[in-house]
């Protein structure tokens, strides 16, 4: 049985203070999400980590300003993460997925490393655990390419986290009850 833990763009642009997206919350829910990955990774399961990336006059900029561009400090994966993973690296524990849009699976080859993709030599997932930000955009959008993949997906709220908290309450009501995802509160 194959487990993914998901950490949704926890990059220093979204949650690292001074970033180009930066809020409050996004730094509250860190030692949640150290704590799901160190526990993940002792148990030898594979955690993927999103990269918001963009190269300069991405379309996106016409709707949030400049953020997470390639190659900049913006676009790492915050301190705390990176020295947690740092061991893990290049033993297939841990993969870093960039994308240039809402959903993990625009244009990547996540598909394939899921092992849903035809002729994929990965075992098929099945379970996803997922957190991160934003609540209502990256981490919703991903959610909902699960969900319509038929995998079954648990999202940690207490490990995920919005810049608008009318709209993360949204979100995850959305989950639950339209996409069917078990969230736990």
């Amino acid at each position: 049985m194959r487990q993914v833990l998901f950490v949704i763009d926890m990059q220093n642009d979204f949650v690292a203070g001074g970033g180009a997206l930066s809020f409050p919350a996004a730094r509250e829910i860190i030692p949640f999400i150290t704590g799901k990955v160190k526990e993940a990774l002792s148990r030898g399961q594979e955690v993927l980590f999103t990269l918001d990336t963009h190269a300069p006059g991405d379309a996106e900029f016409q709707k949030f300003p400049p953020h997470c561009l390639d190659g900049t400090p913006g676009q790492d994966l915050i301190p705390e993460l990176r020295a947690l993973i740092a061991p893990y690296e290049g033993t297939g524990q841990v993969k870093l997925l960039k994308k240039s849009r809402y959903s993990a699976f625009y244009n990547t080859d996540l598909d394939a490393w899921l092992g849903l993709a035809p002729g994929s030599s990965m075992e098929k997932v099945s379970q996803v655990d997922l957190v991160g930000v934003c609540t209502n955009i990256c981490c919703f959008f991903t959610a909902e390419e699960l969900a319509n993949r038929d995998i079954p997906v648990r999202v940690l709220a207490a490990g995920t986290a919005s810049f608008d908290a009318g709209a993360h309450r949204w979100a995850l009501d959305q989950m639950r009850g339209v996409l069917g995802l078990q969230v736990v509160e």
